[in-house]
């Protein structure tokens, strides 16, 4: 009797980590600048080829492949000591081959063939690639980010090195006013609008998106977080992680990135300036009106970083949302805010 499509049951999509990083996607991930994409990138070599669970999610153990024009090998290196280390193992003894400045630039066959024998040989699950801005092609061959052709080179080359076992993460640059937006404004963003360059890169290069944003970095803790841009599949795992980098000592020795929970992130400098100005408000004995007093003192700044600010202390239960543009100091926040952020935002 023939078969009907009753009698097939899709099977659940494979994943280089498990419910959240599919295998077999050309993945992309975006920060600005200095917003610790090497780190990252770094993080996920060392878990996935030593196997290790990244932020609670399995693995699927394998060889990695950093092919990397951006990174001084030194520093690239001193990442992957200090990450392996902090998971028990010694770098040289994970299947980790880093391809540093050997001048790797997209377009470009004779380069893309060496690639390749590469990759069949090495057979990785995972490859970093990074970054996106410094493999574009050059000499007579040049193209600027903004070129509409540029996602079709992209697509194309990375097609010949991707296959149902193996992911590819291409670290692009983001565009600069990401760095000055709240978390929920960056949710409403879709990665070619966030992206540097022309949409056709995120379009035919980019199956899954991740969007780094940078929260605080030494002396304080290294802080940042990662938002999930689900493109081609469902992913389970998409909330917004909160990283934390955890070290032995301030640059030395053995460190890990671990997931903390959003109360654990500090206060932001523009929430504590807006909670002592209503604190001023309120001890003026104008509380019913010291929302009125706050958007007067906004005038006299960036109105954008005050909403910013306003924002965050409602989230975090330091302050009460009670109409459109009228909030009040939360006379609950000792039992209702997490005490190390109170402690930090009202010492």
């Amino acid at each position: 009797m023939a078969r009907t499509r009753n009698d097939f049951i899709p099977q659940p999509p494979p994943w280089l980590i498990e419910d959240w990083f599919p295998i077999g996607h050309r993945c992309m991930d975006t920060a600005p600048e200095g917003s610790f994409k090497t780190i990252w990138g770094c993080w996920l070599a060392v878990c996935i080829a030593a196997g290790y669970p990244v932020f609670g999610h399995a693995v699927r153990q394998g060889p990695v492949m950093l092919i990397d024009e951006e990174t001084p090998e030194t520093s690239l290196n001193y990442h992957l000591e200090r990450f392996s280390k902090g998971i028990g193992y010694r770098y040289k003894d994970l299947p980790i081959y880093p391809f540093v400045m050997e001048g790797f630039r997209f377009n470009r066959k004779s380069l893309m063939n060496d690639l390749v024998k590469a990759v069949n040989s090495i057979k990785p699950v995972f490859i970093r690639m990074d970054s996106l801005l410094a493999m574009l092609p050059g000499g007579v061959q040049s193209r600027s980010e903004n070129d509409s052709h540029l996602g079709e080179i992209i697509r194309d080359d990375l097609n010949r090195i991707i296959s149902p076992d193996r992911s590819i993460l291409l670290a692009a640059h983001s565009k600069k006013f990401i760095a000055e937006l709240t978390f929920d404004e960056i949710k409403e963003h879709d990665m070619q609008s966030i992206v540097r360059g022309h949409g056709s890169i995120v379009g035919e290069g980019c199956d899954t998106g991740f969007i780094i944003k940078k929260v605080s970095e030494n002396p304080n803790p290294t802080r940042f977080c990662i938002i999930t841009r689900v493109r081609r599949q469902a992913i389970p795992a998409n909330e917004i992680k909160y990283i934390e980098m955890v070290e032995q000592s301030y640059g030395e020795g053995w460190a890990r990135l671990e997931e903390i929970p959003a109360s654990k992130l500090p206060p932001s400098d523009q929430a504590k300036e807006l909670f002592r100005l209503f604190k001023i408000a309120d001890g003026r004995g104008s509380y019913n009106h010291s929302s009125r007093w706050i958007l007067q003192q906004m005038a006299f700044q960036n109105k954008h970083y005050c909403l910013t600010g306003v924002s965050e202390l409602v989230q975090r239960r330091a302050i009460n949302e009670t109409g459109p543009q009228n909030w009040e100091i939360n006379q609950r926040r000792g039992s209702q805010c997490d005490q190390d952020y109170l402690k930090q935002l009202d010492p």
